[in-house]
């Protein structure tokens, strides 16, 4: 029968293993490749407005990735195009990546993921359980923000600045500003592994706790004499 040393066991594992996970890529950058053609097309024929690429933004190209350790120290990993006409036509594919900003909800997820798994050795009994699901909670609310609201915009705009045919407003050059708009950022695996294992400890803390609590409610078995 399980006990709650097992699931709190289980719990710290599932923690470990979440830590290991910002070894592998948490988001990537791609680049619509039809968007991008048409600004080109529409800024060739020196149109007064240029458009501004629908909701079908075709085929997206990778251009670069991003682990949860490289989130927090603030880098990326290029990814060039295989075919030389992606090549072409993704906006940054210099083998010089930009500077992109310090993503802070990265590092709280982490540190909390690791404070969480230092409170179920500390804390003795439910006061552990309930750090462990705290700490897990919060850890996969900081890493959901960080990875769909945060970082993607603070992205496009550090590949927008860094790509280099915009700045040097050539003909057919696309602006800044709609280099923005046709680059997604997107969660990648191993961002959906820590989730599911975030919420494996939950599970496992919670589970430890209902049988703690199972366990003082149970009166002591008395002898017959």
């Amino acid at each position: 029968m399980a006990t709650s040393s097992l699931f709190t066991n289980l719990g710290r594992a599932a923690k470990v293993v979440a830590l290991l996970l910002f070894f592998l890529p948490f988001v990537t950058v791609s680049c619509s490749t039809q968007a991008l053609e048409q600004i080109q097309r529409e800024a060739a024929r020196d149109a007064p407005q240029l458009a501004t690429p629908g909701p079908n933004l075709g085929m997206e190209v990778p251009i670069a990735d991003a682990s949860g350790l490289q989130m927090a120290l603030g880098q990326v990993s290029m990814r060039l195009p295989n075919t030389p006409a992606s090549r072409a036509e993704a906006p940054a594919t210099s083998n010089q990546p930009p500077e992109v900003p310090i993503e802070i909800g990265v590092i709280a997820g982490a540190a909390l993921i690791l404070l969480a798994l230092l409170g179920s050795f500390l804390l003795k009994g439910a006061g552990g359980a309930i750090a462990g699901i705290g700490g897990s909670a919060l850890a996969l609310v900081a890493l959901c923000y960080s990875v769909f609201f945060s970082y993607p915009p603070a992205v496009r705009a550090a590949f927008a600045a860094h790509n280099p045919s915009a700045a040097g407003g050539g003909e057919g050059a696309p602006t800044p500003d709609q280099i923005a708009q046709i680059l997604s950022v997107k969660p990648a695996g191993g961002f959906w592994f820590v989730l599911i294992f975030l919420a494996l400890a939950i599970l496992f803390n919670a589970l430890a706790m209902r049988k703690r609590s199972a366990a003082a409610a149970t009166p002591p078995a008395t002898g017959l004499s």
